[in-house]
């Protein structure tokens, strides 16, 4: 109680004290500011300041822990005697520069090259970990008496996971090809059986990607995220700009197509990594033309793990067999990649998608499927959702409907665009709500949950497609990509 009366009293005194200040205090010492730093997350601030999560969430009005940004002013309660910010560290990403980096905390160039030993024998790496000197507010420190010495150079290939809702150190080392105790001597893990959501796990071994140049003028920046991509999951390259430009890129052998938002300056471009890819590393291509007519190409190189799916079988009834006939399935196949292939400029969704159905899960993307004794030849390409015949489909996300029909395999289906090359699908419904054309809306009922098409029994089959590939639609749900 007392932590929400402190929120009460002080929150109109505290909107005057600047943005820049980390951790600084309110004047009688009732709260204080904490203003998010690249890389933090909400657990670790509240760890900094001897909080749980959902009491900073509470005082703060955060309804998605998950989702907090650089710059984003927190409230805590304040603690006894002078506030010194905790330590920050820093990820390089693709472009940045040490001038860039220091300027975007506020702190001399100089100290922070001398505070983690680069020098021009021992040079900016993209993935390497700066740790940002620490500078008390208002303070002018004296000069040291002593010159200062250079820390030890952060290992440089670095790549971070952040825990999300579900996940176990397990899983986690799976998808990289890794042991749990990797894990755990790696990050210095007491118990292998408690992590948290929004926790930031090192991964080594891991190389994150690598741009082979500096980015050419009117590019500013670009990142990846995440830095590893996964097979079968999505990958989000964003390319910032000065000014507008005409931008292609082509990674895993596929053409890529960017959305612009023209808020931010930036150009967005979506993949979707196939299931079966094999793990290594591959050559992003990013040709950007300038309003003059030159290109310049920009090329960096992004590793991809394995996605450690499980397998399955599947007994199909006698009067749907079929359905596994291989010429039934390539055309329905190509009907869907040709629908999913197509890029529109407009981008409708924004933040995570919800939920397809109110109903469980029974099955996960990405497992390699038997059917009726068969191979491991194919691959569940969507999540199931049980759920009776009739129950509602919903729009996770908002988009203009681009198929409404009857398909063989997926019986009655429903396709949605959502923008810059990301589809929905929802396939085996009873009844279908929609027409092409439509344009849908968040929550909005679709269709009805039905047996229709190549199944065993009435359950939602849901897909997301992204640049001409079905991925893993949950982790659209966990995370946003805007």
């Amino acid at each position: 109680m007392l932590r929400h009366s402190l929120l009460v009293l002080f929150l109109a005194g505290m909107l005057w004290l600047p943005a820049s200040v980390v951790g600084q205090q309110s004047g009688d010492g009732g709260v204080t500011i904490h203003v998010v730093q690249r890389g933090e997350t909400l657990f670790q601030i509240a760890l900094q300041y001897g909080l749980t999560t959902e009491e900073l969430a509470a005082l703060n009005g955060i309804v998605d822990q998950s989702n907090i940004w650089v710059g984003q002013t927190l409230l805590v309660p304040a603690i006894s005697g002078p506030v010194m910010p905790p330590e920050q560290t820093h990820i390089v990403q693709p472009g940045e520069s040490l001038q860039s980096i220091a300027g975007l905390y506020g702190v001399d160039a100089m100290t922070l090259a001398t505070e983690n030993g680069v020098t021009a024998e021992n040079p900016l790496v993209v993935g390497q970990r700066l740790r940002i000197p620490r500078l008390a507010p208002e303070v002018v420190a004296a000069p040291p008496a002593e010159p200062p010495v250079a820390l030890p150079p952060e290992p440089a290939d670095v790549v971070l996971h952040t825990v999300l809702d579900g996940d176990t150190l397990f899983k986690i080392a799976t998808q990289y090809g890794l042991t749990v105790a990797d894990l755990v001597q790696a990050n210095a893990i007491e118990d292998p059986t408690l992590i948290y959501v929004g926790q930031q796990l090192l991964i080594p071994g891991v190389q994150p990607p690598r741009i082979a140049a500096e980015l050419p003028a009117p590019a500013t920046r670009l990142t990846v995220n995440p830095l590893v991509l996964v097979e079968g999951q999505t990958g989000h390259f964003k390319l910032w700009t000065t000014r507008p430009v005409t931008l292609t890129g082509t990674f895993l052998d596929r053409p890529l197509s960017a959305g612009y938002d023209a808020a931010e300056g930036a150009y967005s471009m979506f993949v979707g990594v196939p299931v079966f890819t094999e793990p290594g590393v591959y050559p992003l291509t990013l040709n950007m033309t300038d309003e003059g007519g030159a290109t310049h190409t920009i090329t960096a190189h992004i590793q991809v793990v394995g996605g450690s799916y499980g397998s399955e079988y599947i007994t199909l009834l006698e009067d749907r067999t079929n359905l596994l006939d291989p010429n039934v399935e390539s055309a329905e196949e190509n009907l869907i990649r040709s629908i999913a292939s197509a890029f529109t400029t407009t981008r409708y969704f924004d933040g995570p998608m919800g939920l397809p159905a109110a109903a469980a899960m029974t099955s996960r993307f990405g497992t390699r499927r038997s059917y009726n004794g068969g191979g491991f030849d194919r691959f569940h390409s969507g999540a199931d959702f049980a759920g009776a015949p009739g129950s509602p489909v919903i729009a996770p996300a908002p988009g203009v409907v681009v198929l409404a029909d009857a398909l063989n395999v997926r019986g009655n289906a429903i396709m949605i665009d959502h923008g810059w090359g990301v589809f929905s699908g929802y396939w085996h419904q009873t009844e279908l709500y929609v027409k092409p054309g439509e344009m849908v809306t968040t929550g909005q009922v679709i269709g009805t949950i039905g047996s229709t098409g190549r199944v065993t029994g009435a359950h939602l089959h849901w897909e997301v497609w992204v640049n001409g590939v079905p991925v893993d639609p949950m982790q659209w749900v966990r995370q946003s990509f805007t």
